[in-house]
């Protein structure tokens, strides 16, 4: 039977990528030897692939006191649009979560211009990332494979969690490549929308096998409205799909149990609903959060909530079975 990266990598080099794309799937395919483990720390790392004349990069976090030596689960972290990865690993505490936790996070970077105006293609958003169709679902998971080469990963944890336009980018992650994804994670996101007008509405891809989702949205959202729509300040046609329609995608998608068990937490600040019994032990989770905006949840903003530890617990309930 193929591996899993054969199989990634063959559909990757089917697929239409941006000028550099290619030299950089070749780069990630070189030896490993002579390449030293990262130690543990935040490091910057550029990669062989340009856009508009700039390498691409991401970072990664290797968890306090870690050697190199034993396979790590990996978080994907995607940072929001006119966002950064060091912003992105500021805000989410992530790498703090990892050092207590012992696991891998990759923070790749979305194009931009310098430091700024950062963002992804998600399919229906955002910017030039979507206009020139850059293969950011490749340069995602491929900066996983770029960090195994050099410390080793647990591929049967890898995980995906993303912040608004992040957030777009892991659902689109888990629909075209559910068989890489243990689970999948996002914050004021939504699976699709109307682009601008007189385009089509797109959505992710139906994925071929069950993906367990955790989401968490504001009902105060006015940048991705829960209620899905235009956003308040837009000037342009674009809208988005509401949160109810996109949990809704991935309960059908998983086979789940149509109805809900209903929880409210944080002193009636948070409403968790949870979808189970789920195929292949997958499993839908949204937290609703009254009150709350477009941003990322702080821990004890909400009356005691803590988002970073709550996605990290859903990530750990999950792996990829063969």
């Amino acid at each position: 039977m193929l591996s899993l990266r054969v199989l990634r990598t063959a559909v990757w080099a089917m697929a239409t990528v941006t000028a550099g794309a290619a030299a950089f799937h070749a780069a990630l395919a070189a030896p490993t030897d002579g390449l030293q483990p990262l130690r543990p720390g935040t490091h910057k790392v550029l990669v062989d692939q340009r856009v508009s004349g700039v390498r691409r990069s991401y970072y990664v976090h290797v968890p306090a006191g870690d050697a190199g030596t034993t396979p790590l689960p990996v978080v994907v972290a995607l940072h929001g649009a006119f966002s950064t990865a060091r912003e992105f690993e500021r805000e989410s505490g992530f790498s703090l979560l990892a050092d207590r936790e012992r696991f891998l996070v990759v923070y790749p970077q979305g194009i931009g211009l310098g430091d700024l105006f950062r963002h992804w293609n998600s399919g229906h958003c955002c910017g030039k990332a979507r206009k020139i169709n850059i293969d950011d679902v490749g340069f995602a998971l491929g900066a996983v494979d770029d960090v195994e080469r050099r410390n080793p990963v647990d591929r049967a944890r890898l995980y995906v969690m993303g912040f608004s336009n992040g957030g777009m980018l892991a659902y689109r992650i888990a629909g075209e490549h559910p068989e890489a994804v243990a689970a999948v994670a996002v914050v004021s996101a939504t699976i699709g929308g109307v682009p601008a007008a007189n385009e089509p509405e797109w959505s992710v891809a139906r994925p071929k096998q069950p993906v367990p989702v955790l989401a968490l949205h504001g009902r105060a959202d006015t940048n991705v409205p829960y209620d899905g729509g235009r956003a308040a300040r837009s000037r342009g046609k674009s809208s988005a799909i509401s949160v109810a329609r996109s949990i809704r995608f991935w309960v059908d998608a998983d086979d789940c149990d149509p109805e809900p068990q209903v929880e409210s937490m944080g002193g009636g600040r948070v409403e968790r609903q949870a979808w189970s019994r789920c195929r292949d032990d997958a499993e839908v989770v949204l937290y609703s959060l009254n009150g709350w905006g477009h941003e990322w949840p702080k821990q004890n903003s909400l009356g005691g909530f803590d988002a970073g530890a709550t996605i990290w617990r859903f990530f750990e309930r999950h792996r990829i079975t063969p």
